[in-house]
């Protein structure tokens, strides 16, 4: 064969296709994609976001409906934020609505010009500052109170640490408190996040060394860290025994191996009313298979409020004020859907949530976050500085989630005005 003489190319062999099992998605931007990759996408976003950016948007779209917009026309979203500052929705309900509908609208390709951003954030500042000259309620989001340790003790008392169930519930209390944690994350964590060990360590005051029991708690996500790289929590064991959570922890897993069932798997797990614990207890368990057994932040926050309330540290509604409240809100819901206008509606709405956020404001609230600010403030008030705080909780130094955290007053003791020479 000669170079001029051409070669045949070789035949390509046929592509077979290959069916899937479920259909392409098509995003709502445009394009596909395939049912897994869409399932990837939406479990990368924490279910409780997803939850509220969906609870957003149809809230928005049930208000384009009503009032005749389309949810891609200009200004919509600005008129939308200005029903809820009238209907007496605080800013930070505006702020978090704007930052859901701003993203969404983008991906519906109808993203919102810098005109009509501007203009969203004024009526936010607007109604920031229509909270602050309120003469009947304080402005600002309703905060959870911290739980101090003396309150931490009260609530751990209403345990019977002899049985099962009072003995994950100490386990569930003290190592949240003790890692400043999120309510999830206890309820994320799996037997092999968790260590004892022994530790050396030097009192910062005579300088002597000494060997302690210690915990390393390793959190492989967290709402700060949705990107897995996972953070540690270190924990020293305190003298107390009855506020050490080291101590409550192998008192859990002792009834786990008691019970067969100290094996790979969530580390605090449900129980029943008939003292099943794990996959082997009752009722509806987690979508997650991995984690059938296990609690769920929604645990740990009602561990927290019911223990709260049996130690007398908030009032436990009875059943005649639940009633009530349930009345007040049909009444001013029905009254909001016969008024004649938007404006009247509004009105009537504003009054109802203004009073109800003056009610819930006049007692005092311990939720799943008490602990972590408890925790946080505890720290702060010791004396540590602010940035070893930080690491202990997690949070950047520069973070302004943690300057929420810092005391705003100062002691009695640092008050600049009794230096004034005109003291008794």
């Amino acid at each position: 064969m000669t170079s001029t003489e051409l070669v045949p190319a070789t035949p390509a062999r046929p592509v077979a296709r290959r069916a899937r099992a479920e259909a392409d998605v098509q995003l709502p931007g445009g394009g596909r994609v395939t049912a897994s990759a869409a399932r990837r996408l939406r479990d990368s976003v924490p279910r409780n976001s997803h939850s509220a950016r969906e609870s957003r948007w149809n809230s928005y779209v049930t208000w384009c409906d009503t009032y005749g917009w389309d949810t891609a026309e200009p200004n919509a979203v600005l008129c939308f934020l200005d029903d809820l500052a009238g209907a007496g929705h605080p800013a930070t309900t505006l702020d978090a609505h704007f930052g859901t509908l701003r993203m969404l609208r983008a991906m519906h390709r109808s993203a919102l010009d810098k005109a009509e951003i501007k203009l969203c954030l004024a009526v936010i500042s607007q109604r920031r500052g229509e909270e602050a000259d309120d003469t009947q309620v304080e402005p600002g989001p309703l905060q959870a109170d911290g739980v101090d340790l003396n309150e931490l003790r009260l609530m751990v008392r209403t345990l019977d640490r002899t049985t099962a169930r009072g003995k994950r519930d100490a386990a569930v209390l003290l190592l949240d408190w003790w890692m400043a944690g999120r309510a999830s994350e206890p309820a994320r964590l799996n037997l092999h996040d968790v260590k004892f060990t022994e530790v050396t360590v030097t009192d910062k005051k005579t300088g002597k060394k000494t060997r302690r029991p210690a915990l390393i708690v390793k959190i492989r996500r967290s709402k700060a860290d949705q990107a897995a790289r996972g953070q540690e929590v270190r924990i020293l064991a305190p003298d107390d025994q009855e506020l050490c959570p080291l101590f409550a922890l192998r008192a859990w897993m002792d009834v786990l191996a008691d019970d067969h069932q100290l094996t790979p798997g969530p580390l605090l797990r449900r129980i029943d009313r008939h003292g099943n614990i794990g996959a082997k207890a009752a009722g509806r368990h987690t979508q997650d298979e991995r984690r059938r057994g296990g609690i769920t932040a929604d645990t740990v926050n009602d561990i927290i409020k019911t223990t709260a309330q049996k130690a007398k540290l908030t009032p436990a509604p009875t059943p005649e004020e639940r009633a009530a409240q349930a009345l007040a809100a049909r009444e001013a819901k029905e009254a909001a859907r016969q008024a004649a206008t938007a404006e009247e509606s509004n009105a009537i709405m504003k009054t109802w949530r203004t009073a109800r956020r003056a009610a819930r404001a006049a007692v005092r609230r311990i939720t799943g976050h008490s602990m972590r600010r408890g925790c946080i403030q505890a720290l702060l008030d010791a004396g540590n500085p602010a940035e070893v705080v930080a690491v202990h909780s997690r949070h950047s130094p520069r973070s302004a989630a943690f300057d929420a955290y810092r005391p705003r007053r100062l002691t009695w003791s640092n008050n600049p005005t009794a230096d004034l020479g005109l003291a008794a």
